[in-house]
C-alpha cells in the first residue's frame, strides 16, 4: 500500500500554441517528453531546444525525435551546438510563436529575458508542499507567489528573477 499526495500546485496548461517551443536543460526534459506527446495529441508538433553540459548527459533523443523538430545543444559543444540554449536562439531564427521551458533558473531567467511570450516552469525547495509555510515563495510582478500552490508553472512575464 502506498500513500502519496498529487496535483499540487499546476502544470503547462495553455496549449493553444500553434509552433510551441519546448526547452529544456538538464533534467528539465522530463516535463518537456510528456508535453510534446500532450502536443502530438492535439496535432501540433513542437520544437523542442534541449540543453545539456556534455553528450553523456543528453537522454530520450530517439523518443524525442517522435514527437517533434529536436534540437540539441551542449556546453561543450560533443552534440550539435556549442553553448546554451538561450545563445542558440539567440543566434538561430526558431520559429514559434510561444515557449514552455524547465531548467535551471539561470537558464529560465535568461530565456525570459530574450522573450516573455512563454511559461517556465519553478524549482524551489518546499518545506509543507501545501502553501502554508511559504518556504517556496518567489517574486512576482502580482507580489509573492508560492511555488508548490500557484505554481510551478508562471507566465514568463510574471516571474522576477
Amino acid at each position: 500500500k502506498l500513500d502519496v499526495l498529487v496535483n499540487l500546485g499546476n502544470g503547462f496548461i495553455d496549449l493553444d500554441a500553434k509552433k510551441p517551443l519546448l526547452v529544456a536543460g538538464g533534467i528539465g526534459i522530463a516535463p518537456m517528453f510528456a508535453l510534446a506527446r500532450r502536443f502530438n495529441e492535439l496535432n501540433v508538433r513542437p520544437t523542442i531546444l534541449y540543453g545539456a553540459s556534455k553528450k553523456d548527459d543528453v537522454v530520450l533523443i530517439e523518443k524525442l525525435k517522435q514527437y517533434g523538430e529536436v534540437i540539441i545543444t551542449t556546453d561543450d559543444g560533443s552534440i550539435n551546438y556549442k553553448g546554451n540554449v538561450v545563445s542558440y536562439l539567440k543566434e538561430h531564427n526558431v520559429d514559434f510563436d510561444k515557449y514552455y521551458a524547465c531548467g535551471p533558473q539561470v537558464m529560465l531567467k535568461y530565456l525570459a529575458m530574450y522573450s516573455l511570450n512563454g511559461y517556465v516552469s519553478l524549482e524551489a525547495r518546499m518545506g509543507c508542499g501545501f502553501g502554508a509555510c511559504m518556504g517556496c515563495s518567489i517574486q512576482t510582478t502580482n507580489g509573492p507567489k508560492r511555488v508548490c500552490k500557484e505554481g510551478p508553472v508562471f507566465d514568463a512575464s510574471e516571474v522576477i528573477f
